[in-house]
């Protein structure tokens, strides 16, 4: 019966032009919608199929996992694609997280507005993803757990398996002669999910044998009460959001506590970040929003950080550390900048410049002349040690109390490039051009990407 259950639930959401995605790890769960879909393709040929396998390179056996879920996805005749990916693993970011933000990063280059993304978790993964967010101290944000569809990138993402339990889809296996991947790891009970798996959860059904549907009840009740609570806080809240996307601390100030915190989980859940816990919604308010008016504190839990500037909290990715950077650019040349922060150009301007199409949205363009015996430029990211004397301004003093005197956000210092010539500051590049080397010579061009081709 599992089929014409698999059927309806994605001619529910399916339409015209449609392209499901199946993320395929070659586990039990993800190898069954696999031969779900496959027979799903014959009846309904006229939609896109696809099955993406993420290679975490976590585990001695990674390779035959992959060469597996090909050969398997050969075998329905789905158009198989993989992605390798760094698992990058930083202060309270578990192992479990990370894997997870990186597999859900690659799945996103395979997203359009017309894409479905299909993900294996049933009803057991639902009553773990439920204790977890318990263990958690969440409220009913977190414990409405996963959603059956819900929006994921340009797309959505589907979980079509998610009312089946694992015995149910075990036994369609079985039936269907099916083999799948066993993760060594999944034994590891050091992993919380896999402790309440192994330790928890068969208690809780030997003594409650329906417990999977109760919880899964109490989920979707959670889930009713926080769309709830969105209606009721939705015009307070899209008062209160300025158009960068910062939320005012004053507005946040005239509100009770409870509702303080409930806008706060829906600002950052609006800006797509991990729900922060009770404790941790504290700590943003009294440690950011509340700290003293010359402070520029920084939370952060897992990838999350949030400030503070001119009364309003901002929420952005933690990034890498670049500030033992120091990067050495002939200036004929475009510069690749560290951490995707894009490309530096330099290019001569001349009577009849123009300046390509390609450069019309980039981040910052400037003018400035440069002497010719300079045919070199130090870049780096770090302000300390740097006198900068912009050109609109009658002296110069240290570029780290220029930044802070001009409200530079402090999350922000460390992501612009400073181009110097020994201590003095050439271009703070978006910002200001140093004195001296003010002039209409060259263009200093900040892109995110640009074509290798465009002449110089």
């Amino acid at each position: 019966m599992l089929y014409p259950f698999f059927s309806q639930q994605l001619n529910q959401y399916a339409s015209v032009g449609t392209r499901f995605v199946l993320a395929l790890s070659g586990g039990l769960d993800s190898r069954v919608l696999l031969h779900l879909l496959g027979r799903f393709k014959q009846h309904y040929p006229q939609f896109s199929y696809q099955a993406v396998h993420i290679h975490h390179g976590l585990s001695f056996h990674a390779d035959e996992w992959l060469a597996s879920c090909q050969a398997w996805s050969q075998e329905e005749k789905i158009d198989f694609f993989y992605e390798q990916v760094d698992v990058i693993q930083g202060p309270r970011i578990s192992l479990e997280q990370a894997a997870r933000d990186a597999r859900y990063q690659a799945l996103d280059n395979y997203m359009d507005s017309d894409t479905i993304l299909l993900t294996g978790q049933h009803a057991t993964d639902q009553l773990e993803t439920f204790l977890l967010a318990l263990k958690r101290g969440s409220g009913p944000k977190g414990l409405s757990a996963m959603a059956e569809f819900t929006a994921f990138s340009d797309g959505h993402m589907m979980r079509p398996l998610l009312s089946v339990s694992r015995d149910e889809i075990e036994n369609y296996a079985v039936h269907n002669h099916l083999q799948w991947i066993e993760d060594e790891s999944n034994e590891d009970t050091r992993f919380d999910r896999n402790f309440i798996r192994h330790q928890i959860t068969p208690v809780l059904k030997q003594r409650w044998p329906h417990i999977e549907k109760t919880i899964s009840r109490s989920a979707a009740l959670c889930a009713e009460q926080e769309l709830l609570l969105h209606e009721l806080l939705n015009e307070r809240y899209s008062g209160m959001i300025g158009n960068d996307g910062a939320l005012s601390i004053k507005a946040l100030n005239t509100q009770s506590r409870a509702a303080r915190a409930a806008l706060i989980r829906m600002w950052l859940d609006d800006q797509g970040q991990l729900m922060p816990s009770a404790k941790q919604v504290e700590h943003i308010w009294q440690d950011i929003a509340l700290a003293k008016t010359n402070a520029a504190p920084v939370f952060q839990y897992g990838k999350t950080q949030i400030g503070r500037l001119d009364q309003q909290l901002y929420v952005f990715n933690k990034t890498k550390d670049l500030s033992s950077i120091h990067l050495t650019w002939d200036k004929r040349h475009p510069l690749d900048l560290p951490d995707g922060l894009g490309q530096l150009i330099l290019r001569p301007i001349t009577k009849d410049s123009v300046l390509p199409s390609e450069f019309l949205s980039a981040k910052s363009i400037q003018t400035l002349a440069l002497p010719d015996e300079l045919t070199s430029i130090s870049v780096v990211f770090r302000a300390s040690g740097i006198h900068a004397h912009p050109e609109e301004r009658t002296h110069g003093r240290p570029l780290k109390k220029l930044l802070q005197d001009s409200n530079v956000p402090v999350w922000l210092r460390h992501r612009i490039p400073f181009l110097i010539e020994g201590n003095e500051l050439i271009s703070a590049v978006g910002l200001w051009i140093g004195k001296p080397y003010s002039g209409c010579t060259y263009q200093l061009i900040w892109v995110d990407k640009t074509s290798r081709d465009i002449g110089m």
